[in-house]
């Protein structure tokens, strides 16, 4: 059984490679379960196992009468619970690596305004680079209060989850509000993502809460536009 599982994941992997570097292009048919059989030399449920993964991440749609349809080429973020990108991506093989970390700062009229701090106030600021595989995939930049004491060496690892991190030290996070809008890459982060200046990039405005109600983060995330999407399932309300 457990090979089983590996088997399915690592055919998935293959097949998002596959569907990322343009081998089956949006719009197209993607393969038949019969056809990826024979090729991955594997039983069907295997296979539909692997391709279940693709479409709960909106890589590829199953359309009745007609097949499976590609849909995109972007990795999908998920908007409809709060998880820490280590958390988030778990079944993925990505990590994180510490770029910067300030243990203390004064915070800028926006970081100011953002955790409702006064003017002068302190905090710390840590920037993380977030990869899938060997490839950068975003930039996050995080301020927290002076109440909360940060050590670079606790965020230093791979795959390190502050939300974690902050659970453990008695600051849970209930909820958040996100401000997400598209910009272009400046130098610094053209050269960090590995992409082109002016190229479009996801941005990210995060402000998070703990159980107490009280401020505890101001991020503000920079994914690359061309390996990122958001994915938003909205409910009419009763």
């Amino acid at each position: 059984m457990k090979g089983n599982s590996v088997k399915y994941l690592s055919i998935y992997e293959e097949l998002k490679q596959d569907i990322v570097d343009g081998k089956y292009p949006v719009g197209d048919l993607f393969p038949a379960e019969p056809d990826l059989q024979k090729r991955f030399n594997v039983s069907r449920i295997t296979v539909r196992n692997a391709v279940k993964l693709l479409v709960d991440e909106g890589y590829v749609q199953r359309i009745h009468g007609v097949g499976t349809i590609v849909l995109s080429r972007k990795e999908s973020l998920q908007l409809q619970t709060l998880l820490s990108f280590s958390e988030e991506n778990s079944d993925r093989n990505v990590h994180a690596s510490l770029h910067s970390f300030k243990d203390s700062m004064v915070a800028d009229p926006m970081v100011c305004s953002q955790l409702e701090l006064p003017k002068g106030a302190t905090v710390s600021c840590h920037e993380r680079l977030r990869w899938i595989g060997d490839v950068p995939i975003g930039f996050q930049r995080v301020y927290c209060p002076s109440f909360i004491t940060l050590y670079a060496e606790e965020l230093e690892g791979p795959n390190v989850s502050l939300y974690k991190l902050l659970r453990e030290k008695g600051f849970v996070v209930t909820n958040a509000k996100e401000t997400i809008e598209s910009i272009e890459a400046d130098k610094r982060l053209a050269e960090v993502l590995q992409v082109e200046e002016n190229k479009p990039l996801l941005y990210v405005q995060r402000v998070t809460r703990d159980q107490r109600d009280r401020l505890i983060e101001y991020a503000e995330i920079f994914y690359r536009g061309d390996r990122y999407r958001y994915n938003v399932q909205l409910q009419v309300p009763r």
